[in-house]
């Protein structure tokens, strides 16, 4: 979306005009491309290892990487631009399809419930997220309510949220796993999405030149689009391939426009920026869960502040342990994996418990 882009971009307090930033970006891209490892990645034998509680809690809270003002400021401005840019697409469409058509009353009414917060992190709170392996069913429900409710770009094929469907017996090994099965739960597979990690340790926020992305002081990793210059840094830093990078314009239809955003999370990105993850901050800083966590239809993801005894999360850490991916990476995952004590059956098993009870196969 050419308009919703800025002029002019805030750097740490400097001002950067936009020859600057693509002057930047391409000295940026051209040491990345030669700083990645051509070399094939060991077969990892292990990917899951326990990670006990006390190591998980006690990180000091940090403070804000940019203040609040400055950011209600930007969430003020940017939504004065959305607002602008639905009306004239609201236009259109009116135009073509008719002012008594649904889609024209539709593009309307989102133009009206355009927001954009700037919602600040809550006091104390140091968010995580879990996920239940003997659940989940591979479905993908998580990634398709992550890529609506986070206005993701529907002309790149942008998912944040990924699924591997692995084998049961050999599920350590992830290099030979499908990322593009097309049926599921299967008997003999194990389904393991992945996503950003939000690690206390994220190597992504250390390589990145002009601080366009930090670590908030609730544990959510963000990315200010504004700051961003497309180096793409952070996704050969990333050990869990969390980053994805806007290579053309961005396209939303106003139809399916997430009115809720915040000014680090769900606003429609510019072409040429890094985007991923932020646990869908627009609804968590308000008391609500992430989109993934409230469409599941097993319950295998659970999300809470691991500084709350009587959080979600801190139940399962408590009831069942918790693992994490990559530990040897340093980066210390606040997305973590377990083990819950029921499983759902594939559909497989339900058709063959069907079949017995005189049900039919469908």
């Amino acid at each position: 979306m050419a308009e919703l882009s800025v002029n002019r971009r805030n750097n740490g307090g400097k001002e950067v005009d936009e020859k600057r930033r693509e002057v930047l970006k391409l000295m940026a891209a051209g040491a990345a491309i030669t700083s990645i490892p051509l070399v094939e990645k060991d077969k990892l034998m292990k990917v899951l290892k326990p990670a006990k509680l006390e190591s998980i809690l006690g990180y000091p809270l940090g403070g804000p990487s940019t203040s609040q003002s400055a950011l209600e400021k930007r969430a003020k401005k940017k939504e004065a631009e959305l607002k602008k840019w639905c009306q004239k697409e609201a236009k259109r469409i009116c135009e073509e399809y008719g002012e008594a058509s649904e889609d024209c009353k539709l593009a309307k009414q989102k133009c009206e419930l355009i927001t954009v917060k700037a919602t600040p992190p809550k006091k104390g709170a140091r968010y995580a997220m879990a996920l239940d392996l003997n659940k989940c069913i591979g479905c993908r429900r998580c990634v398709y309510a992550c890529v609506m409710e986070n206005n993701q770009a529907r002309n790149l094929h942008i998912e944040w949220i990924r699924v591997v469907e692995a084998r049961r017996d050999e599920f350590q090994d992830l290099l030979g796993s499908e990322w593009y099965y097309t049926e599921g739960p299967k008997k003999d597979k194990v389904y393991i999405p992945i996503a950003c990690m939000h690690c206390e340790n994220p190597p992504c926020v250390m390589v990145c030149p002009v601080r366009a992305t930090f670590k908030e002081p609730d544990g959510i990793v963000v990315v200010d689009y504004d700051r961003c210059i497309g180096c793409r840094y952070c996704a050969v830093a990333c050990p869990y391939g969390a980053r994805r990078f806007n290579w053309k314009k961005p396209y939303i239809p106003v139809q399916e426009l997430n009115p809720n955003m915040h000014i680090l999370g769900n606003v429609p990105r510019q072409v040429h920026v890094m985007e991923k993850c932020t646990w869908c901050i627009q609804r968590t800083r308000d008391g609500g869960v992430p989109a993934c966590v409230e469409v599941c239809p097993v319950g295998a993801r659970v999300f809470g502040d691991l500084n709350d005894p009587e959080s979600p999360i801190r139940r399962i850490a408590e009831e069942y342990g918790l693992f994490v991916l990559k530990p040897e990476a340093g980066t210390k995952p606040r997305f973590f994996y377990f083990f819950g004590p029921a499983r759902t059956p594939p559909k497989e098993e339900i058709s063959e418990a069907k079949e017995q009870a005189g049900g039919g196969s469908k």
